[in-house]
């Protein structure tokens, strides 16, 4: 039996007035009893059930919730295979499908979301007028703030694309300011035991991605000379793979083999063949070892990226990077050649769901 019950039996009671204790005694069970159900500590015996719901004039299904649990079930498969399809590099057929998954659950702000990124990964220009219209609906009506902060992430994303930059600066300063003494930091303090470790595990882990994009940017526009470059993209390797061993998640080598073949091309400009070498051959065993897993998802439709190409990470390491000039330093190397071949004779198509 599902928390919706709590819920329900809750709102009954108060529509009709009712105190705890009144109501216990219409059903002859304790007060206590009747507290447990309305938080959810406990549930009503099933024989009871079909009383609870002739007294209230509601059917057994509602007081369970039988109908919104299955919506909620069918809106989460709707959700995976849209995750499934942007995980192929299928971005048209991820709004094809966001489309017809609206058409059957209209007000849904999270499928809205998903459309939203399908259209954005898709073609945004040419959808520009619906990701708006999108974004600035679930912002402003949606509750739910882990998707209304993702939907304007992503807004932000395209209105600087589109080179909207006030659009763009507004909403940021929308945003929650990331600031001391605030719930972020303080909570450490209030917290023991296992309810401790996992509030610091998933903190750690949000504060790693924040600060490695953080120094990704500084990279990016910096003035750097290519020994700092290197030495910076090691440093968020590192810091990944810290965070990787503390919350006990497996190496993402996507993530790895990128980071890699830019490091190669880095040691390409800085002239350190055999550093080179050492990491586009750790690329290369990322890129294998994720040959497969590329066209996997997990239940819920998470671990996944939305691929403006179908191509597997194979086939992008060896067309988009090694065909680079700058691996001119090293293409007439045996290593190269073989991580080369390697790459390329693994590269095929993403499975579709």
């Amino acid at each position: 039996m599902s928390t919706y019950f709590s819920t329900k039996i809750k709102a009954l009671r108060r529509s009709h007035e009712l105190t705890q204790e009144q109501m216990a005694d219409i059903f002859h069970v304790s007060p206590q009893t009747v507290s447990r159900w309305e938080t959810g500590a406990n549930y009503p015996d099933i024989e009871i059930l079909p009383h609870i719901a002739v007294f209230f004039n509601v059917t057994v299904d509602e007081l369970l919730g039988t109908q919104q649990i299955a919506a909620e079930e069918n809106a989460k498969a709707h959700r995976r295979d849209i995750r499934n399809l942007l995980n192929a590099g299928n971005a048209q057929g991820a709004v094809a499908a966001a489309r017809n998954a609206m058409k059957e659950y209209p007000q849904n702000f999270d499928l809205q979301s998903h459309l939203m990124h399908a259209l954005c990964t898709a073609n945004a220009e040419q959808d520009k007028d619906e990701i708006i219209q999108i974004g600035e609906k679930v912002i402003e009506y949606c509750k739910d703030q882990t998707i209304t902060l993702w939907t304007t992430w992503l807004l932000i994303r395209q209105y600087v694309k589109w080179d909207m930059k006030e659009q763009a600066k507004k909403l940021v300063y929308s945003l929650p300011a990331e600031a001391y003494y605030t719930q972020e930091l303080t909570l450490k303090y209030v917290l023991e035991g296992e309810e401790w470790l996992q509030n610091q595990v998933m903190r750690i882990e949000r504060f790693s991605i924040m600060f490695c994009d953080f120094i990704g940017e500084y990279m990016q526009k910096a003035t750097l000379d290519i020994a700092q470059k290197i030495e910076w993209s090691k440093a968020i390797m590192q810091i990944e793979h810290l965070t990787n061993q503390i919350c006990g998640e497996e190496v993402n080598h996507i993530t790895s083999a990128f980071h890699h073949v830019c490091i190669a091309e880095m040691y390409c400009e800085a002239g350190d063949a055999e550093q080179t070498m050492q990491h586009v051959e750790l690329a290369t065993q990322d890129a294998m070892h994720h040959t497969h897993q590329m066209d996997q998802t997990t239940e819920e439709g998470n671990n996944y990226y939305p691929w403006p190409t179908s191509r597997n990470l194979c086939w992008i390491l060896w067309e988009d990077h090694l065909m680079k000039s700058a691996f001119d330093f090293v293409r007439s190397d045996e290593r190269f050649g073989r991580c080369f071949d390697k790459l390329k004779e693994n590269a095929r198509q993403l499975q579709q769901p």
